[in-house]
């Protein structure tokens, strides 16, 4: 009998943890503080690639229609609450109809990866070649940004091709380094890291939401600046699960239950961001990434909590249905007129011709 990997749901729970923690300290210090500066480098430089890494893993092509509208269906629920709720506590959010709002871009983003499963298993080599081209190029575009996420989603979009295709081979490859060789794996990693924070790369490199032009880069420097920002992620992701052991606990819980996680961590961000904005002039830098570490652990904690993480499943997985099941009925009902048109309709007297003719031949 196959086993689950937990290393995949341990994975997903450290790197829903970085989601949470790295907001968090957006708020406290938008990448200013050098202390806090480290550790936001730290996650951003890969926690996104990761993730998008393990959802190419465990996607599928089956149900798609349902896959894709659980995403559009949270997407959807989840601005107003998220512009409302914002709206509350500090200045109006800016709306933009074609531009998700703050975290919420990964719901659109899952969903455009999750369409082009069938083209990934239908061409395998072609979609990857397609994939790194958007992933290194697609910056050249200016005309992608945040709006439909474009921009992110051809930014992380390699990754999600590679999880797909070459995921769990990686993931049990991983699995197998000895201790020596997972230390040596995350010093590696820990170079280039260490290279994005002493070069003071910007933020907006890291998330893949701008174009090159933006950056005033041209195709030479925004693709090498890609590159380097990839090969580091990929770098990171594989010593990070060389390092998880593949068992049942409360990290795979948590990884398991992401999605709500990362759905409702962001209220609590939003409630906390002006007092967590104030406090860097009377705290140390230590003390609040301290305060932080404990706020993230908590937050994770309590969404990851099953109640959560049901309520979320099962809201999207039932509006989903009920939106489809119209076009489902529209379809099958289409299906039957269709066979129903391409047989001939069997008269009273060819019925009775041909069971004289069977008459006949059973005579003879």
């Amino acid at each position: 009998m196959l086993t689950r990997d937990h290393r995949l749901d341990r994975a997903k729970g450290v790197l829903i943890s970085m989601v949470v923690l790295g907001h968090l300290l957006e708020a406290v210090s938008y990448w200013d503080s050098g202390t806090l500066r480290f550790v936001e480098t730290a996650i951003y430089s890969f926690h996104m690639p990761a993730f998008v890494f393990l959802a190419g893993i465990t996607a599928k092509s089956d149900r798609l229609t349902q896959r894709v509208l659980v995403f559009l269906v949270l997407l959807g629920t989840s601005l107003p609450l998220y512009y409302g709720w914002t709206g509350l506590w500090g200045p109006d959010p800016e709306v933009d109809a074609l531009a998700p709002y703050w975290s919420t871009w990964f719901l659109l983003a899952m969903a455009w990866w999750m369409l082009s499963v069938p083209l990934i298993e239908r061409f395998p080599r072609a979609t990857l070649v397609a994939s790194l081209t958007a992933g290194l190029f697609g910056g050249v575009v200016p005309l992608l940004d945040d709006e439909l996420a474009a921009a992110r989603t051809l930014a992380f979009w390699p990754f999600f091709v590679v999880g797909k295709l070459y995921g769990a081979r990686i993931l049990a490859w991983a699995g197998k380094h000895r201790p020596a060789t997972m230390v040596g794996l995350v010093i590696a990693a820990a170079g280039p890291v260490l290279a994005f924070y002493l070069s003071d790369v910007g933020s907006r490199w890291f998330y893949g939401s701008r174009s090159f032009d933006w950056f005033g880069s041209t195709l030479l420097e925004g693709s090498a600046m890609r590159l380097a920002i990839d090969l580091s992620a990929a770098l990171s992701t594989v010593a990070l699960v060389s390092c998880l052991p593949s068992k049942d606990g409360y990290l795979a819980t948590v990884g398991r239950h992401s999605l709500a996680v990362y759905l409702l961590h962001g209220f609590v961000v939003k409630l906390l961001e002006v007092p967590l904005s104030e406090s860097l002039e009377h705290v140390s830098p230590v003390a609040m990434l301290l305060a932080c570490l404990a706020l993230a652990a908590v937050t994770t904690w309590l969404f990851a909590l099953t109640p959560f993480n049901a309520a979320i499943r099962g809201y999207g997985t039932t509006l989903s249905r009920l939106i489809a099941a119209p076009f489902a009925r529209l379809g099958t009902r289409e299906a039957s007129r269709g066979s129903g048109e391409g047989r001939s309709p069997r008269t009273p007297e060819h019925s009775a011709g041909s069971r004289s003719d069977g008459s006949r031949l059973n005579a003879t």
